[in-house]
């Protein structure tokens, strides 16, 4: 009987300390301190076709301080820069990323829609590259399910790679991508990404090191939790003025805009 009370309560100990008393690492390095990181949502998205190279660039041309990057990998593990699995939806290619090779979506125009040169979608290796070492990344992985977990290795691996540890986000709103994205590395930054307060209990599960949340579910409340808990803030996908301020009022961390005027200096 001893024993089982000794086993029971080492198990609540575990549990509790698992669920609540978890502390995120520390992201002051991270951000600026006095004002909020600018990311610019799939790079500078309203002047350029978005998550491409030119979009990045021009981004960081105008003054952002960090991008945010999609993810999704292909049948035979190239990490691609893309906000949709459906190649339809924003290139002259068919299929779904994530069901076909490479070579099949090399050729893709992802500026189909734009009155500019052909531009294809870059690799997320390629994107690494250019990136200025000023600039914050957040790398927001994509996925179809929560058992859609396969990218998030090789995306760890690539940052460690390529010496972005410490400058990079890896967020997604698989909290499975999460907790093994922690699993796999403990060091990487990771942020968890909802937009719907039924899935914030979820925070004590995969413990984020950032709440990356919709403006509209930003709260005083959520700021004093933030700060409490050791917790950044950054939220999305922000692009009226009013908004704008109202969030530097409150201190977010970072906030992350389609429009390149909000940051360009």
């Amino acid at each position: 009987m001893i024993l089982f009370l000794l086993v029971f309560f080492l198990f609540i100990g575990v549990v509790l300390n698992h669920l609540f008393l978890w502390k995120p690492h520390n992201m002051t390095s991270f951000y600026d301190g006095n004002n909020p990181l600018w990311f610019a949502h799939r790079g500078a998205s309203n002047a350029a076709p978005e998550n491409t190279i030119s979009a990045f660039n021009k981004a960081v041309k105008n003054g952002a301080s960090g991008l945010e990057i999609d993810v999704i990998s292909t049948l035979d593990g190239v990490l691609l820069c893309s906000h949709n699995f459906d190649l339809e939806r924003e290139t002259d290619c068919g299929g779904y990323i994530d069901e076909l090779p490479y070579h099949r979506i090399k050729d893709a125009n992802a500026a189909l829609h734009w009155n500019s040169e052909r531009e294809g979608l870059p690799k997320l290796k390629d994107v690494l590259r250019i990136v200025p070492k000023h600039v914050r990344l957040n790398i927001e992985i994509k996925s179809r399910s929560f058992y859609d977990i396969s990218a998030a290795r090789d995306v760890v691996e690539l940052v460690k790679g390529e010496n972005f540890i410490n400058r990079t986000i890896i967020s997604s709103f698989n909290p499975f991508v999460i907790w093994y994205v922690k699993w796999i590395n403990p060091q990487v930054l990771t942020g968890f990404l909802y937009n719907n307060l039924d899935y914030f209990f979820m925070i004590n599960v995969v413990h984020p090191d950032c709440l990356h949340t919709t403006a509209e579910l930003v709260s005083e409340g959520l700021m004093k939790f933030a700060k409490q808990r050791g917790l950044a803030l950054n939220a999305w996908t922000v692009n009226t003025k009013p908004a704008i301020d109202w969030l530097i009022d409150l201190k977010v961390d970072g906030i992350i805009t389609d429009q390149i005027e909000f940051y360009s200096t």
